[in-house]
């Protein structure tokens, strides 16, 4: 069952990926002078009626299964946000979760923390999944699912929304309004160039999440225009990740700068053909990422039309560009990420639109 999303992108175009040295490891907070782990988070599964990650029971222990419950009843986290990856913490019980054995349906679970970089190192990105990658027992990755029994263990696949899970730092979600205090109003630097807003907040932008300079695969989100984050925050976010030329209405890139990267979106999935074999199908739908990738026009995935209002995909003209209203913002090292952004169906717009 693929979830729903009730809010989507209207576009507003107006004339740092976080590195750490931190192992891959379980850090007692109290130990850490710095945090490659978002602190305190809820973890809720995108578009499924407010649904958070909890143990079972209370107090949890080692073997405490983890299931999905109302929001405002569940547990916080810790959650990897480095590159590197590492374990998904059990703020309270200090138990981490662990994928077991990893079969596909197999439920999931709090674990003390051992390091088995298959069971228990997670890595969370711009795609809004909980993955354990490939390894010597596993030749695919597998992501965090949840079905109509509860979280469970899953081969990652990107068109599938059940794997799309948004950090908070509160239970219930909060809209642009609520959860982000407003910045200050910048215009572009170079006049050739344009900033894509969400609506009525042109102190957001759409960015890439990059270090000093953009480079390929990372994905993009919206922060502060002025690259700075809340006041003496000390972000500094240069104007060259967020600068973008548009399309017309017609088929085209959207081009960071002067750079040779392109916004890039949707993946090839496997379906069987009628002679009973897989084939490859290339597929735009809800929940994908978005990222930056080398410009490439044979690539279906970098067409976008742009009508001033919507950024949508050629693929699919009923995906556009959008943001994951359930999330709350991050605080990463080099950059305030306010919302991550995603591909979602463009004919349910509630007025939190770029244009």
């Amino acid at each position: 069952m693929f979830s729903k999303l009730s809010t989507v992108l209207f576009l507003l175009g107006s004339t740092s990926t976080f590195v750490s040295s931190l192992p891959t490891s379980f850090v007692p907070p109290q130990s850490k002078a710095f945090s490659g782990w978002a602190d305190g988070y809820s973890i809720a599964a995108v578009g499924q009626d407010k649904k958070c990650l909890a143990p079972a029971q209370s107090p949890a222990g080692d073997g405490t299964e983890i299931i999905a419950t109302d929001c405002q009843n569940a547990s916080t986290w810790r959650v990897p946000i480095q590159s590197s990856g590492g374990a998904v913490v059990h703020e309270e019980s200090q138990l981490v979760l662990d994928f077991g054995d990893g079969q596909s349906g197999s439920k999931v679970t709090l674990q003390n923390f051992t390091g088995e970089v298959e069971k228990q190192i997670f890595h969370y990105g711009s795609d809004d999944r909980l993955r354990i990658k490939s390894g010597t027992n596993w030749p695919v990755d597998r992501c965090l699912d949840l079905d109509d029994d509860g979280p469970q263990v899953y081969q990652c696949f990107p068109d599938n929304t059940n794997q799309a899970w948004v950090i908070r730092q509160t239970p219930e979600p909060k809209n642009l309004t609520e959860g982000v205090p407003q910045g200050s109003e910048v215009a572009v630097q170079n006049s050739n160039l344009n900033f894509i807003h969400p609506r009525d907040r042109k102190d957001i932008c759409v960015s890439v999440v990059s270090s000093s300079t953009a480079q390929a695969s990372q994905g993009i989100a919206f922060t502060y225009c002025a690259g700075t984050g809340f006041a003496g925050s000390g972000y500094n976010t240069s104007h060259e990740l967020m600068e973008w030329s548009l399309p017309g209405s017609g088929p085209g890139q959207v081009k960071l700068g002067s750079s040779n990267l392109c916004l890039e979106t949707g993946a090839n999935v496997w379906v069987d053909d009628a002679g009973g074999s897989e084939t490859p199908y290339f597929k735009v739908q809800n929940g994908m990422e978005i990222k930056l990738e080398e410009c490439d026009e044979n690539k279906p995935g970098q067409s976008w039309s742009w009508d001033g209002q919507l950024l949508r995909t050629s693929a699919n003209a009923n995906q556009c560009l959008n943001f994951a209203a359930e999330a709350g913002y991050v605080k990463m090292d080099n950059f305030l990420n306010l919302r991550p952004l995603q591909t979602w169906d463009c004919s349910n717009p509630d007025g939190q639109f770029v244009s």
